[in-house]
């Protein structure tokens, strides 16, 4: 029983030691984003004019009561946060910084003051949670001399979250700072925005992501290549984060070494050799050798996003090289890459960056990815460039032929107007097109129905119907109050779809419609498909403008055509139109005072008898 007894705590005892060496195991390893988050002022890289801002605030006593980070994800924003709000409470402060000394200090870093708060919207968004804030706020600091509340992804809370805490925001007590961190900033209501000092977080530069990536590897002696540091700090876009996650996959994966393979194959970019042959391939027009490039690429993992991001990048690379006398070899790793180039006009480096972009653009409509980076290398292996001139020289015989194009198009025009003019116009018998469907062989009239905000009609004689009623009533206030917001729309877009502004441009509003032409007939089918896109747009204008519009689209060259046929078809009624506003505004100038004296003489002779009508 004894030697039972023996055994059992011979085992209990193994298995407590198990446990934890297990343990320990686990919970000694942290990422390293977390192990090398920045733990004052001078660690945070890239955002230098707000640490210096944040850190001469601390020194000059001028601290806010209330500040609002915004910027991408993994730049710092939270990072300063906490910094700040150590060094608010640090009770040995250096020039601005926390000394990570003190007993405030390492409590801050161990998450154990009580003074510093942190709180995530996202979990966190209701009345409730912030009706408690606010009531817990009144009472003065246990340990340190400010209380802290950082507020992460603040636009996550709800409307009344944000209603509740407005007051308090404004003006809460004087031991009390808040910091709220965004990486929505449109999102945040108008009113939040004004209450606070708002810092705007940038993307951290790929030189800064590499610096700091060497430093950390240096430090943990973990050997690496430059050429997979490249790659990484490409693939983080500007987020430290991003960047440190990665380069611990990479770690898990090989833990010797970072090496540039390894760093292709988690990432999924091509290999830059590779992409140097490519783009080599596409300035010999060989499309059938870019083709089987790409391929090999696709084959060892590489994306189709991925490739042509770096076509891109290394086609601008190659230009500034080549062309702007930056001798910068080290770029690239063939050796004679650069000699290679050099007859490569610029021409045809601006045509690979262009429908290398609307490559890119045509991914999101389709689920065939590959089809789009197919198209984008047979087009432009075929491209033509014009011959290379000296600087200064002009091409002639070009211009000529241009000239003569034009006005050949000119007098055609002229014929076509002039033919319309002759004949009654009717709405049945239009030559508007669009997506190549021509209205004058339709025999079959279609139901018209009342346009919905943000619906585009795709049938060529209701939407030139549209076009109409638009024109018809169209005034500039309208159109300049869509133009006025245009900016604004840019800020509260995504990256993907602020392509949407570049291809659009509005050109007649009336106070319930606004006609906008797209530039390219393939972009024009694709919106109109869009309608998430186009009700997304239309909420946005009606949020700036406050009033609602509905978007009429109609490519650019149809545009010109519809208009001209409008001013045809209403001639004479624009024109007495005109007529009619010219003569009320010198009615209202002369009238008033004309009449008065003919009235007052009249009644000077006939007396109250008078009866005046118009």
């Amino acid at each position: 029983m004894c030697l039972f007894v023996r055994k059992l705590q011979t085992l209990n005892s193994f298995k407590e030691l198990g446990v934890f060496y297990l343990g320990k195991r686990t919970m000694a390893y942290q990422a390293l984003y977390r192990k090398w988050r920045p733990r004052n002022f001078d660690s945070v890289i890239g955002q230098e004019a707000i640490t210096d801002t944040l850190k001469n605030a601390i020194e000059r006593g001028t601290v806010s009561h209330a500040f609002l980070f915004a910027g991408p994800r993994g730049t710092g924003k939270t990072s300063c946060a906490k910094i700040f709000a150590k060094a608010l409470n640090c009770t040995n402060l250096q020039n601005g910084e926390p000394c990570n000394q003190c007993e405030n200090c390492r409590a801050a870093d161990n998450g154990s003051m009580a003074d510093i708060m942190e709180i995530d919207a996202a979990s966190n968004n209701g009345v409730d949670e912030i009706r408690e804030i606010r009531d817990k706020v009144k009472y003065a600091p246990t340990q340190g001399k400010y209380k802290v509340y950082i507020i992460d992804e603040v636009h996550m809370l709800s409307m009344g979250a944000f209603n509740a805490l407005l007051k308090t925001l404004e003006e809460p007590p004087e031991h009390v700072v808040f910091i709220l961190a965004t990486t929505e900033l449109q999102k945040v209501p108008a009113t939040i925005i004004s209450r606070t000092q708002r810092y705007n977080f940038k993307r951290i530069s790929k030189a800064d992501l590499e610096k700091r990536m060497k430093y950390i590897l240096d430090q943990e002696k973990i050997e690496y290549d430059e050429k997979a540091l490249a790659v990484i700090a490409q693939v983080a876009d500007g987020g430290m984060r991003d960047a440190l996650s990665i380069l611990d996959q990479l770690l898990s994966y090989e833990k010797s070494k970072v090496n540039y393979d390894d760093a292709l194959k988690i990432t999924g970019f091509a290999e830059k050799e590779n992409i140097e042959k490519l783009l080599l391939a596409i300035f010999d027009h060989n499309a059938q050798e870019s083709l089987n490039i790409a391929k090999d690429s696709l084959n060892k993992g590489a994306s189709v996003k991925n490739i042509l991001d770096e076509i891109i990048d290394m086609t601008a690379t190659a230009l500034t090289v080549s062309k702007a006398a930056s001798v910068n070899e080290s770029s690239f790793i063939s050796d004679d890459f650069v000699e290679k180039i050099q007859n490569v006009s610029a021409d045809e480096y601006f045509n690979v960056i262009n429908l290398a972009n609307n490559a890119l653009k045509d991914l999101r409509y389709t689920n065939q990815q590959q089809i789009p980076l197919e198209v984008f290398l047979v087009e432009v292996s075929n491209f033509q460039p014009t011959a290379t001139k000296q600087v200064g020289e002009v091409d002639n015989s070009r211009l000529e032929g241009e000239i003569a194009a034009l006005k050949k198009q000119i007098d055609n025009l002229t014929q076509q107007i002039n033919k319309l003019s002759s004949k009654p116009i009717r709405s049945t018998s239009s030559s508007f097109h669009i997506n190549n469907v021509s209205t004058s062989n339709s025999k079959k009239t279609a139901k018209s129905t009342a346009p919905t905000k943000a619906t585009v009609k795709k049938k060529p004689t209701q939407n030139k119907k549209q076009v109409y009623r638009v024109l018809e009533n169209a005034t500039k206030k309208d159109l300049q109050a869509i133009k006025e917001i245009w900016p604004d729309l840019l800020s509260v877009l995504d990256v993907s779809e602020k392509a949407v502004l570049d291809v659009l441009e509005p050109v007649a509003a009336s106070p319930d419609e606004v006609v906008m032409k797209c530039k390219y007939v393939l972009w024009f089918e694709k919106a109109s498909a869009d309608g998430d896109l186009l009700n997304k747009l239309t909420s946005y204008i009606e949020r700036f403008t406050k009033h609602s519009y509905g978007i009429v689209l109609v490519p650019d060259n149809d545009w010109l055509t519809v208009r001209q046929e409008f001013v045809n078809s209403h001639k004479q009624e624009l024109l007495a139109k005109k007529k009619k506003q010219i003569a009320a505004a010198e009615t209202d100038n002369n009238q008033p005072n004309e009449d008065n004296e003919i009235i007052n003489k009249a009644k000077d002779l006939f007396g109250d008898t008078v009866n005046i009508k118009d």
